[in-house]
């Protein structure tokens, strides 16, 4: 496992599923995190974006674990056909409406083509939110110039495809931005990137929390 921390230039910067494997997270489901009610406790939502591609690291193992690490954070599926752009924003535009929660308190977690298409919705300003944690998400140049924006972004990367281009625009734009790679084929790898990621969510929930707390949101 190789981890790569890029500091993207800013004086504020923070250096410091197949469908079925994403289940939908109802009350009922033995399969993926029991879904809270909406309530005032429950300060930040993490959206989990369910897309077409098979999970390497949010796998319903992980995201059960993760949901019980955060326990005053609501975890909620947006099950999508697609990686269509369309389909993710009115899918969590719709969901967040539901739960009653503002754009300051909403994380976004996806993998594979949904990582990459949530996050060009927050990069072009399409969707506001806290933050997003991309996993292993096609990495090639961006095709729009980069809207600033104040959430986090954090990204597990798999190591083979070149992700300069990304990276390279994200370093333009002076984005908070954290970064680890994979190797899909390194079990060490593997184990390592669940922890990075792991380390993402609490850290974007958290940061989430407290700027809700500082606005009163």
């Amino acid at each position: 496992m190789h981890s790569v921390n890029w500091r993207i230039t800013s004086i504020h910067l923070n250096n410091s599923p197949a469908r079925p494997n994403f289940n939908p997270m109802s009350i009922n489901s033995p399969h993926g995190i029991a879904a809270r009610p909406a309530r005032s406790a429950a300060r930040v939502m993490v959206a989990v974006i369910a897309g077409p591609d098979d999970p390497l690291v949010a796998t319903s193992e992980a995201l059960r674990r993760w949901g019980q690490l955060t326990p005053l954070a609501l975890w909620s599926t947006v099950s999508v056909r697609s990686a269509s752009p369309d389909e993710i924003l009115q899918g969590v535009t719709a969901k967040r409406a539901r739960q009653g929660a503002e754009a300051p308190r909403l994380i976004l977690l996806a993998e594979g083509k949904a990582a990459r298409a949530a996050l060009e919705l927050v990069l072009q300003g399409a969707l506001d939110c806290a933050g997003v944690l991309a996993i292993a998400l096609p990495c090639a140049a961006l095709p729009f110039r980069i809207v600033p924006t104040d959430a986090a972004i954090r990204l597990v990367l798999q190591r083979a495809g070149a992700p300069a281009d990304l990276i390279t625009a994200l370093h333009a734009a002076d984005i908070d931005t954290r970064i680890t790679s994979l190797n899909p084929a390194a079990p060490h790898d593997m184990r390592a990137a669940a922890s990075a990621a792991e380390t993402f969510v609490l850290e974007l929930v958290a940061n989430a929390s407290r700027q809700s707390r500082h606005h009163g949101v």
